[in-house]
């Protein structure tokens, strides 16, 4: 659960490198969009790694600190609402270039990148899952009640 922690920090902080990986190519609503979901990617690309070793570091075996809790709801609900975020504007940039717009300079580079956008979104979309469904099975199984306990018979 620890890796997956550190992934969906990792794809959460790539919007923060978004602004200095940023190359917009015309004035529309749709080149923007393209532009942050390329800087997206490029950001993530940087992000996840580091977000994995210093993760890594932090959870080391000859640590003396406790191991940090599992992931809870909200990071689990926010991951979610980012993958979905980026799933939906990646599928809209992608129709976006299926029509050869004026403009782009590459569109099968541009495609490809969208594309990737789509796949970064499906990925935190099945991490952020992952969280929520793990954490729902942990509070599940803390509320059982355990009839040994109170000396029944089972």
């Amino acid at each position: 659960m620890l890796f997956l922690r550190f992934s969906a920090i990792g794809l959460l902080c790539g919007v923060v490198l978004v602004p200095l990986a940023w190359i917009q190519r015309g004035d529309e609503f749709e080149h923007l969009r393209l532009a942050a979901l390329m800087g997206l990617d490029v950001a993530q690309v940087v992000t996840v790694p580091i977000a994995l070793a210093v993760g890594a570091w932090k959870v080391r075996p000859w640590s003396k600190r406790p191991r940090p809790s599992p992931p809870g709801f909200v990071l689990g609900g926010v991951t979610f609402a980012f993958g979905v975020l980026v799933m939906t504007q990646a599928m809209a940039t992608t129709s976006w270039l299926e029509g050869r717009p004026s403009g782009v300079g590459d569109p099968d580079g541009e495609s490809f990148m969208a594309m990737l956008a789509v796949l970064s979104g499906g990925v935190t979309l099945l991490i952020s899952a992952v969280i929520l469904i793990n954490r729902s099975v942990a509070l599940r199984r803390s509320r059982k009640v355990s009839y040994a306990a109170y000396g029944a018979v089972t």
